[in-house]
């Protein structure tokens, strides 16, 4: 390979930090990327003191701060999709109502999964992060997981009351119930994530009317 006299360097040694063997984030902490001699051409770093055949091209180094984040950008690397961006791990958060929640009768509640699993474990997250999930400037990386959010009724009747066959009042129950089957179309699992939970943070009142079968008011 021909290499112009100020661009060429040979004999290059790194202590490591500097360049890394695939495009493949490293896990902070867990590696220092290459250590050795390299050498340098019109084309970039290359190993070996010298430009031989065996020469394996070395890349810059880039950290992340878990294995899954290095094995998810690895998985859309190799589909073509640009991961330049800096990514953020989601933090799994417990959202809790307010007292200006509780007045409305609900409160939003945000979760992500892998895409790459759709048995995968669901995450429930803060606004926050949801809000930066499909952001060009960061935020958990969109390639890697899709999110949902949904409103959650934590007031009112514990379950249905019914007249002739309608509803006269949604109760908590039923309300999150159907919302749960709604948005699994969206993000699998999470009727089932959920499902046991559906009164979850509610404040919900009992009367002789509240039944799933018809009333006379």
């Amino acid at each position: 390979m021909y290499t112009p006299s100020f661009i060429k360097r040979e004999n290059q040694y790194t202590k490591g930090n500097e360049y890394m063997l695939t495009r493949t984030p490293i896990v902070e902490g867990e590696s220092n990327g290459y250590v050795g001699y390299y050498n340098i051409t019109a084309e970039g770093p290359y190993t070996e003191r010298v430009f031989t055949k065996k020469s394996k091209i070395l890349f810059p180094i880039r950290f992340t701060n878990s294995e899954q984040s290095s094995t998810y950008i690895k998985l859309v690397e190799d589909k073509g999709v640009i991961t330049d961006l800096e990514f953020d791990d989601p933090t799994i958060t417990d959202n809790l109502p307010t007292p200006e929640d509780y007045k409305r009768g609900f409160f939003i509640r945000y979760f992500i999964q892998q895409r790459n699993d759709t048995n995968g474990r669901i995450k429930e997250i803060n606004k926050k992060q949801f809000d930066k999930l499909n952001d060009a400037s960061g935020g958990i990386n969109p390639n890697f997981y899709k999110g949902v959010s949904f409103r959650w009724k934590i007031t009112g009747p514990k379950t249905d009351i019914l007249n002739n066959g309608v509803v006269f009042k949604t109760g908590i129950q039923d309300t999150n119930l159907r919302t749960l089957q709604e948005k699994e179309f969206i993000l699998k699992g999470i009727f089932q994530f959920l499902r046991n939970r559906v009164l979850e943070f509610s404040e919900y009142y009992t009367d002789i009317r509240e039944t799933n079968t018809d009333i006379k008011l």
